[in-house]
């Protein structure tokens, strides 16, 4: 167990109820005092099941500005599998364990430092998925020709992508993305110049960067969806969208999942099951298989 001295510094602050906790000072004190790092210290407190706790409290520990952040382990780990709240995932990878029951915090800990799987095929997985999203929105707003907010969705799909490359190195993205990929052997970053700052018309760029972006899906397709393929390719029977949105093994992915397989179906990987005529006319789950 990975306790250290803030268990006695922090021991208050923390539900006698709770399965555990990690504590987060901020090192960088020319931050803190800004909008989004105003505290000094960050604590999660995590719970087993439902949190009766408020999930933002806001104390003084000893003098100090404290944001106590009270989750659900499954929330807990579906947000670090989104990666889109930073804090948390600072608080996970850099912060200071103050109480384990089990050793479940230093479990995770561990897995996502080393990306042990599944949580390295999950984030790929959400990774695509939000980088898909993004594409499919910027094409319909440029058929709209609205290219304002076809301009900042590609600008958003670029990033997933960019947060994509990293996680097939290993790298855990962080708020610095852009310099993270900077030297990397992807042409991500170019793109973003090229988006951001080319001499060509608006629309010229986003349509340049937007078929960089469906080349890189296709290329990608297999490899991060993954855990869904090989579900799909388990038994000899096709599955209802109903099995796979209940399959213990996509839980993390259920909210995801649904566009990556269209996609699936869309470049011909995955297939639908053939219906018998006389089930036509009654109320029949459309089936997906893959070979």
């Amino acid at each position: 167990m990975e306790l250290t001295n803030f268990s006695l510094y922090y021991g208050n602050s923390v539900d006698k109820d709770a399965i555990g906790a990690i504590a987060y000072r901020n090192k960088d004190q020319a931050v803190y005092g800004s909008i989004i790092d105003d505290f000094q210290t960050n604590i999660v407190v995590v719970y087993e099941g439902e949190v009766d706790e408020p999930y933002i409290q806001h104390f003084m520990v000893r003098g100090e500005h404290c944001q106590i952040m009270n989750v659900a382990m499954e929330d807990f780990r579906k947000e670090l599998l989104n990666g889109t709240h930073k804090v948390l995932l600072k608080c996970l990878l850099e912060g200071d364990i103050i109480k384990d029951s089990d050793d479940r915090l230093y479990s995770m800990r561990r897995d996502f430092l080393t990306f042990e799987e599944p949580i390295r095929e999950r984030k790929l997985f959400i990774g695509y998925a939000n980088f898909l999203q993004k594409y499919v929105d910027a094409k319909m707003l440029m058929k709209e020709e609205r290219l304002l907010d076809a301009y900042f969705c590609t600008l958003e799909g670029l990033h997933h992508w960019a947060e994509l490359e990293l996680l097939e190195r290993g790298i855990h993205p962080n708020t610095a993305v852009w310099d993270q990929v900077t030297g990397l052997n992807t042409p991500v970053r170019k793109l973003y110049e090229e988006l951001t700052a080319s001499n060509e018309t608006l629309g010229q760029r986003i349509e340049l960067v937007l078929l960089a972006c469906d080349f890189s899906m296709v290329s990608k397709l297999e490899h991060c969806a993954a855990p869904l393929l090989r579900l799909l390719r388990s038994r000899r029977s096709p599955w209802t969208m109903q099995e796979l949105m209940l399959h213990p093994e996509l839980e993390a992915l259920r909210s995801v999942m649904p566009i990556v397989l269209r996609q699936l179906i869309y470049r011909s990987i995955v297939k639908e099951a053939a219906v018998w005529k006389e089930a036509r006319a009654y109320h029949e789950p459309v089936r997906y298989y893959a070979e």
